[in-house]
């Protein structure tokens, strides 16, 4: 027997069965409340992260020219997405104008009801990833307040540092050294005995200079 050979498919093909099967897997996860709460919560993670890394803005934080593009994108979407549901209404009208009425022999398929066990465990699960969430931000916004204070901790040893550094680069004459005495309350002492020792030495030096003449 022959082997069989395998049929290629074309790119378009190939994204058109890629696109069926996300959509099965979507309607799947859609009709089981536990894996739509979980593909809600990891939707969200992702839009978080995405936000961190800046990939994602909020109007208020983009620019003019950011906020023209993407008002320019939404048009498109909205757009697009009008007219699929157009194609698909008129669709789906032919095809129940141009259907056989059923007969009373075919059964009728009903929606079955939701579980409670598996709503409520969805509940717990989402309450879950809500709280790791909160945990990760609340562990973010601490070490943020931790930078920021080493961070002004650190602005004013540099202040401190450069008025060191301006104190030492100023000339020392007597009278800096005078004002400087002045300011501080321990020398007050020294500074007066200075002083009269300065006046000391000036009458000496007039005596001398009258004595001499």
């Amino acid at each position: 027997m022959a082997p069989r050979k395998k049929t290629t498919l074309s790119k378009e093909e190939i994204a058109k069965k890629k696109s069926e099967q996300a959509k099965r897997r979507l309607e799947k996860i859609k009709n089981d409340p536990v894996l739509l709460a979980e593909y809600k919560e990891k939707e969200r993670l992702k839009y978080l992260k995405k936000k961190e890394k800046g990939q994602r803005k909020c109007v208020k934080d983009m620019t003019p020219r950011e906020h023209r593009k993407a008002r320019k994108n939404w048009i498109a979407y909205s757009s697009d997405y009008r007219k699929k549901q157009k194609i698909q209404e008129n669709t789906d009208k032919y095809a129940n104008q141009n259907t056989p009425p059923s007969s009373e022999d075919e059964i009728i398929a009903e929606v079955p009801l939701l579980n409670k066990e598996r709503e409520a465990e969805a509940r717990r699960r989402s309450i879950v990833q809500r709280k790791k969430r909160n945990s990760i931000l609340k562990r973010k916004d601490l070490l943020i307040e931790n930078l920021k204070k080493k961070l002004a901790s650190e602005q004013q040893k540099n202040r401190r540092l450069k008025q060191r550094m301006i104190k030492k680069k100023k000339a020392v004459t007597p009278k800096s050294k005078i004002l400087e005495m002045a300011e501080d309350p321990n020398q007050k002492a020294e500074l007066i005995k200075k002083a009269l020792f300065g006046e000391v030495i000036q009458k000496q030096i007039l005596d001398t200079k009258n004595t001499t003449k």
